[in-house]
């Protein structure tokens, strides 16, 4: 049976990357999950456009072969929804009920966004950037169409590494994913990624939208009180891949494995506990470490007597940011990024002893993964030959 996404709604589709599966630091592009809050909108590329219009000199309309025309960019990123693990929260929030896997990790090329607004020039008073996207719908609590939009400060929409994205993995986007063109901001939650992009407005003001007041907020305390964040940036966080929640182990040594990302950061460290946090351990992170890129780990596990375990996992960013142990409560729905513990059952009937040496215990299928990525850089499939980890 071929592994496939984990559907959570179907229409529109919200399915999860299967993270059990996980064995590569690149995830297929079959694999990654998708988040849609409307219906895949149809594109005929020979008619479809982008507008830059707003607080600009020259307001433009790009064709996709002027785009195509311009420089480029290929980065590698890690992009997760921010209401990924809300399924897990003690107190039920509404939105999508995701389990770990709205997340993957991907190669991305694309036009830097900078090249188009320096062209277009900017007036006095810019401050923010508006993005829009073709796809078009309501919601229970906004009965009027609209489209799904977002805006970026400027600062963030003028560096170099975001960028309109034309290609994941070598490959150009699938419709799921934004075909054709998408908004990639490296570092910040999958709400920011605007897909099917068709307009990009420069501001004076912030915008108030739907996706960017109502939804996608948090609550944090400031010296007026209670007010109201916009979700950007994304938190340090790591998962446990295996073993998985309720397994049944032997007495032995056990591979934990499993991926930790810090946003922006680069992941400085991962450390594990076995005993429900009362005491921790550091894991070793296996594979490349980059900023915007989640990172594999792994520890060895040596358990010689049966009972209850609950493992748990932290990680730490390379600004000191460390994974907390609880969820926020002023976060509601959004940035669900505490340790979530895991919980085994080990049995002294049956001794295991993981080979930890064997690569093929935890390296993915090096030829399954070559043609679903036949255009992945030389130097990602050099460290996947040389079992670097990936």
């Amino acid at each position: 049976m071929s592994v496939q996404r984990r559907v959570v709604v179907a229409a529109p589709e919200n399915s999860e990357t299967p993270l059990e599966s996980v064995r590569s630091w690149v995830t297929p592009r079959d694999w990654f999950f998708v988040r849609n809050h409307f219906d895949v909108p149809t594109i005929d590329l020979q008619r479809w456009e982008l507008r830059v219009e707003g607080l600009v000199e020259r307001p433009a309309r790009w064709d996709w072969e002027a785009l195509a025309g311009l420089p480029q960019r290929t980065l590698f990123a890690t992009v997760e929804c921010a209401g990924n693990g809300r399924s897990f929260l003690t107190k039920k929030e509404a939105g999508v009920q995701w389990g770990a896997g709205a997340i993957g990790h991907a190669e991305w090329t694309g036009v830097p966004v900078h090249l188009l607004l320096e062209r277009a020039g900017l007036k006095p008073g810019a401050s923010e950037v508006l993005f829009e996207g073709t796809d078009r719908g309501t919601e229970s609590d906004h009965p009027e169409p609209m489209p799904f939009s977002r805006s970026l400060p400027l600062e963030k929409a003028m560096h170099p590494d975001t960028l309109l994205a034309t290609h994941m993995n070598g490959e150009p986007l699938e419709p799921s994913h934004g075909f054709p063109l998408r908004l990639f901001v490296p570092g910040w939650y999958g709400v920011s990624w605007v897909k099917w992009l068709t307009r990009i407005e420069v501001r004076d003001r912030p915008f108030d939208g739907y996706f960017q007041t109502t939804k996608y907020t948090v609550k944090r305390q400031t010296e007026r009180g209670l007010e109201r964040v916009i979700v950007g940036p994304m938190m340090v966080k790591s998962e446990i891949v295996r073993p998985s929640r309720g397994e049944t182990l032997g007495v032995g040594v056990h591979r934990v494995f499993g991926v930790a990302w810090g946003g922006e950061d680069v992941v400085a460290g991962v450390d594990i506990s076995v005993d429900g946090g009362t005491s921790w351990q550091p894991a070793t992170v296996i594979g490349p470490r980059a900023p915007y890129s989640w990172c594999l780990w792994e520890y060895p596990w040596k358990v010689e007597a049966a009972g209850t375990y609950t493992l748990l996992a932290r990680a730490t960013s390379s600004g000191g940011r460390v994974q907390p142990v609880e969820h926020d409560p002023l976060n509601g729905g959004y940035l669900i990024h505490f340790s979530r513990p895991t919980a085994v059952e080990v049995r002294s009937a049956v001794r295991v002893e993981d080979d930890l040496s064997d690569p093929s215990a935890w390296i993915y299928d090096l030829r399954s993964f070559s043609e679903r990525n036949a255009r992945v850089p030389l130097d990602v499939m050099l460290e996947l030959t040389a079992g670097a980890g990936i």
